[in-house]
């Protein structure tokens, strides 16, 4: 784990689903939660870009990271700094809970054959949660989009 990530999560933890998955991103890496609410199309846009979301003014692009055939209009968008301080949404199906550092203990085993975003595996409730980097995670996403264009 970054230096930079550990230091990150004594800030605590955001926790969200994409499909039947529960992720958590270090709540510092994340500027705020919106709704997925009037997201406008744009022609030619390719995935994982969703759309634009006017956010107070401003248009903030939106990547779709969710499942497909599972995504919908409903959902909430974490905003997160993107390249050259510029905003990035990112649509999650839902925000779940916002929690201190230590509400989630670690879960057993590594994360040797995850995706290189999945930082951690800790353990919910219910289930896995996967802790990522959230900007890695959307890099890759872009990375696959790329990969699967050409």
């Amino acid at each position: 784990m970054s230096s930079q990530l550990s230091s990150q999560l004594s800030d605590g933890l955001v926790t969200f689903a994409l499909g039947d998955r529960e992720y958590a991103a270090p709540l510092a890496s994340i500027r705020e939660v919106v709704r997925l609410d009037g997201l406008a199309d744009l022609p030619g846009m390719t995935p994982p870009l969703a759309g634009v979301l006017d956010v107070r003014g401003t248009a903030l692009p939106v990547l779709d990271l969710r499942p497909r055939g599972a995504a919908s209009s409903r959902g909430d968008v974490l905003v997160m700094e993107g390249n050259e301080e510029s905003l990035v949404g990112v649509a999650v199906d839902r925000v779940t809970a916002v929690l201190e550092a230590g509400d989630l203990p670690p879960g057993a085993g590594g994360t040797e054959e995850l995706p290189a975003y999945v930082v951690q595996v800790l353990r919910g409730r219910s289930g896995p949660v996967f802790l990522v980097d959230l900007a890695q995670m959307v890099d890759s996403a872009r990375a696959g989009a790329r990969q699967a264009v050409r």
